[in-house]
């Protein structure tokens, strides 16, 4: 269950961080288009969450301990 929440947190992340970049993109967008590809970018990113492929990075003291190994 643990797993689940993190997932979470990692996709609300994602899509907070990527939010604004999409917007930015999209600008360079035919207007017509622009829902539609911003919907796509979406689901992917939640596609990648979900399939693993985004991590939630280590804490600083996780990153030290792995380099100090």
């Amino acid at each position: 269950m643990n797993t689940n929440i993190n997932r979470e947190k990692v996709l609300i992340k994602a899509l907070s961080i990527m939010k604004p970049k999409i917007k930015k993109s999209l600008i360079s967008t035919e207007v017509n288009d622009r829902e539609d590809l911003e919907q796509e970018i979406v689901f992917r990113i939640i596609k990648a969450v979900k399939d693993e492929r985004i991590e939630t990075p280590p804490s600083f003291s996780e990153y030290i301990e792995d380099f100090n190994k």
